[in-house]
């Protein structure tokens, strides 16, 4: 089992809000802290950039690069030409814009003072089992994909043209094109911060390629419905009971039982939102051979039962301004 691939995979982005912002000098504009359940993310096409989040993470943006904020929550973003510009919120800039009809959605957001023009493709991203997803945990709060390291005919540019592409088309089914099309450019950003910067990935990163761990992390995502015990995994991948555990919590950053929990829940997440099994079914399929010890597990993560969980469906009802192919 390719663990990698198998949490690769299981990113999805099931609404999407996206726009582009001309933005002339002076210009300033802070983005404030987006739901737990978010990404949010921007691309420099034209111009230069001063980002800096709440953390106090100062960067310098030039053309082509691309940024994803991944966690926490809590952070707020300020963007602008230059550091001593004042800003304004970013939906301030937005709302008017969308409530006036001046922009479709998914179109054009003009700001500044009418100096040198900068161009940011931007959006925030709905991801199903974000909580729960272990290479999206281990991600730095800031991912930052350098343009002069990715090819002007790469995928970055390829697939931006695209997205634009779908979000202006009245086409049957471009909302869905869309949304996958953020799939893989959500999965070719982390592949490129990865081989950019192996020495700085999260600890749960260096466990796929410890010997024994990684072997453990391949048995759980292989088989998430077997009846593992701490024990049961030490034996498989060679190592005592004690030794086991202590390596996987601090790899991981989490006990070995935790970790099989928390993929189990964002496998039956996914089965509930993308399959009409029965719950039975679902229970089974990640490991538990009661419906109540499984709705009981579920509902510990995610703060509601299985059952009402997947009737709720997929209301997007706090976003911010519907810009994108998730609201058409």
């Amino acid at each position: 089992m390719d663990v990698l691939t198998d949490v690769l995979e299981s990113i999805h982005a099931r609404n999407v809000l996206l726009g582009r912002l001309d933005l002339t000098a002076p210009w300033g504009l802070v983005f404030d802290a987006k739901p737990e359940c978010c990404l949010s993310f921007f691309v420099v096409s034209r111009g230069s950039v001063v980002f800096e989040t709440s953390d106090g993470d100062v960067r310098w943006l030039a053309g082509g690069d691309f940024v994803l904020m991944c966690h926490p929550s809590s952070l707020t973003a300020t963007l602008r030409d230059h550091p001593e510009s004042p800003t304004v919120p970013a939906l301030s800039v937005i709302t008017p814009a969308v409530r006036s009809q001046d922009c479709r959605p998914g179109g054009v957001f003009r700001h500044g003072g009418g100096g040198a023009l900068t161009n940011l493709i931007g959006g925030r991203i709905d991801v199903d089992n974000l909580a729960h997803n272990p290479l999206l945990r281990s991600l730095p709060p800031v991912v930052h994909v350098r343009g002069e390291q990715v090819s002007p005919a790469s995928w970055l540019e390829t697939t931006l043209q695209f997205i634009a592409s779908e979000m202006q088309s009245d086409q049957p089914g471009a909302a869905t094109v869309v949304s996958r099309l953020v799939d893989v450019l959500l999965v070719q950003a982390i592949r490129t911060h990865l081989a950019q910067s192996p020495a700085t990935t999260g600890s749960w990163l260096r466990a796929l390629v410890d010997p024994h761990i990684g072997r453990a992390l391949a048995l759980i995502h292989e088989h998430p419905d077997a009846p593992w015990t701490v024990q049961s995994l030490a034996s498989r991948v060679g190592m005592s009971r004690s030794a086991f555990s202590a390596r996987f919590s601090e790899l991981v950053d989490e006990p070995p039982l935790t970790y099989l929990t928390r993929w189990r829940m964002s496998r039956a997440t996914r089965l509930l939102q993308t399959t009409d099994q029965p719950l039975s079914e679902v229970a089974a399929r990640v490991g538990y051979d009661a419906d109540a010890a499984f709705s009981k597990a579920f509902k510990r993560w995610h703060g509601m039962a299985p059952g009402r969980f997947r009737r709720r469906g997929q209301s997007f009802a706090d976003a911010l301004i519907p810009t994108g192919a998730g609201r058409r």
